[in-house]
């Protein structure tokens, strides 16, 4: 199944939230799926904004299936490398794998989490009881930081696809990868096979991308099941900067639940 969302759209229903971890406020967007409601669904794709309040923490936890969070707006740290999530920033874990704390400055942060299935919640490791969750995993994550975007004159102006691979170190034999994709206007680009892989986002970061005759602006997002055709991405008319995520297959871990 192929969904698209536009980030125009999704923005209309943003909503005050509590942090399931601290209890304090703030703002969330679904983009696909809806939040956690202690089940975990195979079947459901799960992508959604939050935009922390300033000075926020989000502590440290794990969830039961794999995730990438990229990095949007604002500023801030995750774990202990105060330079590892500085936006624009993409970020990886394997499910059963504990990662944060995610530290807000004072003008907020922001960043979106997609999963190729939806979570059954956070599990919280200051929280007793936490060990007894863990399951095995690959136990991979990651950042890879640092990353830019062009200026408009700069992206209208270039004659050719690019496409910047990212967390490399982590790639395995099971289709986990992320790659910037950068297209001048009205380019055109096959994106890989989804079927090599759990599934698929692209994430528009910049310019627009043309699909199915609507035209999708930064923040939109694309999913991709893992029986689907590769994706024909289409820049729109001053180009396009995309991120593709690509997950692993799922493990037994997750199957045998």
């Amino acid at each position: 199944m192929v969904q698209a969302v536009a980030g125009e759209q999704a923005l209309k229903a943003r909503r005050i939230v509590k942090s399931t971890g601290t209890g304090e406020e703030h703002w969330r967007t679904d983009f696909l799926g809806t939040r956690s409601d202690g089940e975990l669904k195979r079947d459901q794709p799960q992508a959604f904004l939050i935009e922390m309040g300033a000075n926020e923490i989000i502590v440290p936890h794990f969830h039961e299936v794999d995730q990438f969070q990229v990095f949007v707006s604002g500023a801030g740290s995750l774990g202990r490398n105060q330079e590892a999530a500085a936006p624009l920033s993409v970020h990886y874990a394997d499910h059963h794998t504990g990662y944060g704390p995610i530290n807000a400055g004072p003008h907020g942060y922001s960043y979106f989490t997609l999963r190729a299935m939806s979570d059954s919640g956070a599990v919280y490791l200051h929280k007793t009881g936490y060990r007894e969750k863990l399951k095995p995993s690959r136990k991979r994550h990651g950042t890879a930081s640092g990353l830019a975007l062009s200026t408009e004159p700069v992206l209208m102006a270039s004659r050719e696809v690019r496409v910047q691979p990212l967390l490399r170190e982590l790639e395995g034999d099971d289709g986990l990868s992320a790659a910037l994709i950068r297209m001048g206007p009205a380019m055109t680009h096959a994106g890989p096979d989804p079927r090599a892989t759990g599934g698929q986002y692209y994430l528009v970061l910049n310019g627009s991308l043309e699909l199915d005759g609507t035209s999708y602006s930064a923040w939109s997002l694309v999913f991709v099941g893992a029986s689907e055709s590769p994706l024909a991405l289409h820049a729109g008319l001053k180009g396009l900067e995309a991120l593709l995520v690509q997950f692993p297959k799922s493990d037994s871990v997750i199957k045998s639940r």
